[in-house]
C-alpha cells in the first residue's frame, strides 16, 4: 500500500472511531479527536499541495524532454530528407549494403533511367541486378562481390540488357569500409553508363583496324591476325594459306561508270567472296583492288576448290545504278610451311602465284611452285606495297 493509502486508510478509522465515541459517550475526548481529525486534514491538504507542485515540475520536465525529442527527431528527419535528395541527385546509380543484411541494398533514384527498372524494385530485390547482367560478364560481377567481402576495392566494366534500349556499357566501381576489428562493415558503390564511350572506342578501333569502305580488316588488322595464325599453325602442327585477290580491269569500271560505281562493285565483290569461305576464314582489304583471304587447317584440294568458286562467282555480271559491269580475278596461293616459314615469304610466294595467273590469262588461280623464284615482280604487284607498309626496302 502507498503512503497515501496509509494516510487515508487512518483518516478513515479515525473519523469512524471519533463517531462512534461521539455516540455512546459524547464526552470531550471526542472534541480532542476532532481537533485532532482538523489537523490530520490541514497535514493532509499541505501534502498534496506539494504532491501536486511536484507532479506539475516533472510534467514541465517532461513536456521539456519530449519538446526536445520532437525537436531532434524533426532536425534527423530534415537530414535524412536532405540526404535522401542528395543521394537521388546523381545521374548515376548510387548504392550501399552492410554486409550483416546481405539481403538489403539501397539503390539511388539513378537507377532508373540506367537500368529500365523502378528504384523500389531493386531495394525490394537484391537479385535483380545479377539477372539484368549479360550471362557473359555475370562472372566478373561475382567476382567482384568477391573481392569487396574481403576488403578489396573493385572497378569493372559491364555489359547490361536495358528492357528498352537493349544492350548497354556500365562501369561499376565500389569501395568496402571496416569495422574496429577489420571485417567488412559496409559497401558504397556506383553504376555510371559509359556505352558512349564504349560506342567511340570501338569505332576508333574499327577505323584502326578495319577498311573505311567495304568494313572488313585492313592491313594492320590482317597482319597482327597472320601472326597469330602462324604462330598457332607452328604449335599445333597444321598448314595455314593465303589467298591473294586481284581484281582484273578494275580501272575500265571506274572510268567508265565513275568512282561511286567502283566503290558500289567492291562492296559487292567482299560480299561474293564472303559467300564463297567459311565463317571462320579471314578476308581482308590491303589494296584498292587487292584481297588476302586467310585460311587456317586447310587442305590443298579445299582450297583449289574455294578458288574455283570464287572465281566463277566473282566474275559473274553486275548491275550497278542500271548499268551492266564485269570483271574477272586473279589468285595467288601459298601455304605453310611448305612455301614459306614466316609472314614476308608467305606474301612474297603468293604475290608471285598470283602475279603468273594474271600474266596467264587472268580470271584463274595459281598455287606457288618453286619453279616460281625466277620470275621478277612488277613494281605495281602487291609485294612492293606490303613492304612499303613493312618499311623494307623493295629491290
Amino acid at each position: 500500500m502507498t503512503k497515501i493509502g496509509k494516510i487515508i486508510t487512518i483518516t478513515i478509522a479515525v473519523i469512524s472511531i471519533a463517531n462512534l465515541m461521539d455516540f455512546y459517550l459524547r464526552t470531550k475526548f471526542v472534541n480532542i479527536l476532532n481537533l485532532l481529525f482538523c489537523i490530520l486534514v490541514l497535514v493532509l491538504t499541505w501534502y498534496f499541495s506539494k504532491e501536486h507542485d511536484k507532479a506539475i515540475s516533472n510534467y514541465e520536465q517532461m513536456k521539456l524532454q519530449n519538446e526536445k525529442l520532437i525537436n531532434e527527431k524533426t532536425k534527423i528527419t530534415q537530414k535524412f530528407e536532405e540526404y535522401e535528395q542528395f543521394f537521388n541527385t546523381f545521374d548515376v546509380a548510387t548504392f550501399f549494403t552492410y554486409t550483416y543484411d546481405q539481403n538489403q541494398y539501397k539503390f539511388s533514384k539513378g537507377v532508373e533511367n540506367l537500368f529500365g527498372y523502378k528504384q523500389k524494385d531493386f531495394n525490394l530485390d537484391k537479385d535483380l541486378l545479377k539477372h539484368l547482367i549479360r550471362k557473359e560478364d555475370v562472372y566478373k560481377f561475382e567476382e567482384a562481390q568477391r573481392k569487396l567481402m574481403i576488403g578489396k576495392g573493385v572497378e569493372e566494366e559491364l555489359r547490361i540488357l536495358h528492357p528498352e534500349q537493349g544492350e548497354r556499357w556500365v562501369f561499376f566501381k565500389a569501395i568496402p569500409f571496416n569495422n574496429k576489428e577489420g571485417s567488412v562493415l559496409k559497401i558504397n558503390g556506383q553504376f555510371e553508363d559509359i556505352t558512349k564511350q564504349k560506342e567511340l572506342e570501338f569505332e576508333l578501333k574499327r577505323l584502326a583496324f578495319f577498311d573505311d569502305l567495304t568494313d572488313i580488316p585492313n592491313r594492320k588488322m590482317l597482319d597482327r591476325q597472320v601472326q597469330k595464325a602462324l604462330s598457332r599453325s607452328k604449335r599445333h602442327h597444321h598448314n595455314f594459306t593465303l589467298m591473294f585477290i586481284d581484281l582484273d580491269d578494275f580501272k575500265k569500271v571506274n572510268d567508265t561508270l565513275g568512282h561511286d560505281a567502283g566503290d558500289h562493285l567492291l562492296k559487292e565483290v567482299v560480299s561474293r567472296i564472303n559467300c564463297c569461305i567459311r565463317e571462320e576464314d579471314l578476308i581482308s582489304r590491303i589494296g584498292g583492288d587487292e584481297f588476302i583471304v586467310m585460311f587456317e587447317e586447310t587442305g590443298k584440294d579445299e582450297i583449289e576448290q574455294i578458288a574455283e568458286r570464287i572465281i566463277e562467282y566473282v566474275a559473274q555480271p553486275y548491275e550497278i545504278n542500271e548499268n551492266n559491269a564485269s570483271i574477272s580475278l586473279s589468285i595467288g596461293i601459298s601455304m605453310f610451311p611448305d612455301d614459306g616459314e614466316d609472314k614476308d615469304a608467305l606474301i612474297k610466294a603468293a604475290d608471285k602465284a598470283m602475279y603468273y595467273a594474271k600474266s596467264n590469262g587472268k580470271n584463274n588461280y595459281k598455287l606457288y611452285t618453286n619453279e616460281l623464284n625466277d620470275m621478277e615482280v612488277k613494281d605495281k604487284s602487291i609485294f612492293k606495297k606490303w613492304m612499303e607498309v613493312l618499311h623494307i626496302p623493295f629491290i
